[in-house]
């Protein structure tokens, strides 16, 4: 009898708006009038309004970016009164555009009079990423195969291209204009080979070494190999590296290899002035569930700077093989580099506004918990 009571008190203190409140999901409900009634904490974090400023005010001034969302409510209010379900860009009080799918049906109390409307919200933005990165494998694969067959067929003329090459230098040595043809010859043989390996690069499977790494001593690393380069340009160092973070699971050199060329791309943007900031976390607000296990946690880290930045309209080519705005580079570093992150598990994004700088951000594995592991010291 006790217990029952006390279940009672429980369930009591438990109401539907502590339910709604915590779902992940924006829930969101406009009343007869047409006025907000109810706005949870995810639905404030997806349109980057607080509820008090959303609370009491009119749909169509709240959401006045929105006008195809508009258009939904409306036809869920008499007399229509339809459910609709749609995706589509949610454009924020900011100025984001945020992908979501938008569920909104007609709110009837028991004698089924119209009290408004609900909106269900749902932010689509991992899930938009998660199948692009699927798209860009996908090309990748097929690029990769496309350059094995190629470049095993390139190589072998361009060998003896050099070969001769080099016994036609022998042969006029002591005619200084015609060792500079051969030169060139030699020197642009050797260019291409390294393209077509570059190429490779992509098609091979990694033979990835995955230990437990300390991702402050990876990083301090590559930062040891570009500190003449810093001071050189006269570029500030801004670390900022969480001490507690655990290890990561990944392959020493292929991830230097990554980190090496972000931190060079970085400095290439800011020229001879700017800042360089590095940032290490565990995210919080990203986790991959596999079958039989339990979440995947990650760490990320950011390679920030205030560099030119790059085009709106060139990001979403930024990781395609070939993809370049340098006038001497190959567009093959940064697909690798997003292949070799792909490949640890991992995820890698980009942020930038032209004029003001990039942010990359590297999402990696937590290493395997074992009964000697510790905490990555910076």
């Amino acid at each position: 009898m006790k217990d029952r009571e006390e279940n009672s008190q429980r369930q009591a203190h438990i109401s539907w708006e502590n339910i709604v409140t915590s779902l992940e999901d924006g829930v969101i409900v406009v009343d007869r009038e047409g006025m907000v009634s109810f706005f949870n904490q995810s639905a404030e974090a997806l349109t980057d309004v607080s509820a008090s400023q959303a609370l009491n005010q009119h749909f169509c001034r709240l959401f006045g970016k929105n006008p195809w969302l508009i258009t939904m409510i409306h036809k869920s209010h008499p007399p229509q009164q339809i459910s609709t379900r749609g995706e589509g860009a949610f454009v924020t009080a900011s100025g984001r555009r945020v992908p979501v799918n938008l569920s909104v049906s007609p709110l009837h109390d028991r004698r089924g009079r119209s009290l408004g409307s609900l909106l269900l919200v749902r932010d689509l933005t991992h899930r938009k990423e998660l199948e692009e990165d699927l798209r860009r494998s996908d090309r990748l694969a097929a690029l990769g195969t496309l350059a094995a067959g190629l470049a095993h067929e390139i190589k072998n003329p361009l060998g003896g291209i050099k070969g001769a090459g080099q016994l036609l230098r022998r042969s006029v040595m002591r005619d200084s204009s015609l060792l500079q043809y051969t030169d060139i010859i030699i020197r642009e043989v050797e260019r291409v080979n390294e393209l077509i390996e570059q190429l490779l690069d992509l098609s091979r499977p990694a033979r990835l070494n995955l230990v437990p790494l300390n991702v402050h001593e990876l990083l301090n690393d590559v930062l040891l190999l570009e500190k003449q380069a810093l001071e050189e340009r006269n570029i500030t160092l801004k670390k900022s590296f969480d001490p507690s973070l655990p290890a990561i699971q990944g392959d020493r050199s292929q991830l230097v290899q990554v980190f090496l060329n972000l931190v060079k791309n970085a400095l290439e943007a800011m020229g001879n002035q700017g800042c360089l900031k590095i940032t290490s976390r565990l995210e919080t607000d990203f986790h991959i569930r596999e079958p039989g296990r339990k979440k995947a946690k990650f760490i990320s880290v950011d390679i920030e700077d205030n560099g030119s930045g790059i085009k709106e309209a060139n990001l979403p080519h930024i990781f395609s093989p070939f993809f370049t705005t340098k006038n001497n580079g190959t567009g093959l570093g940064l697909a690798i580099s997003y292949r070799i992150i792909r490949e640890h598990g991992g995820l890698i994004r980009v942020e930038s506004q032209e004029g003001k700088g990039t942010i990359f951000r590297v999402l990696l594995l937590v290493a395997e918990p074992t009964r000697d592991d510790s905490s990555v010291e910076g």
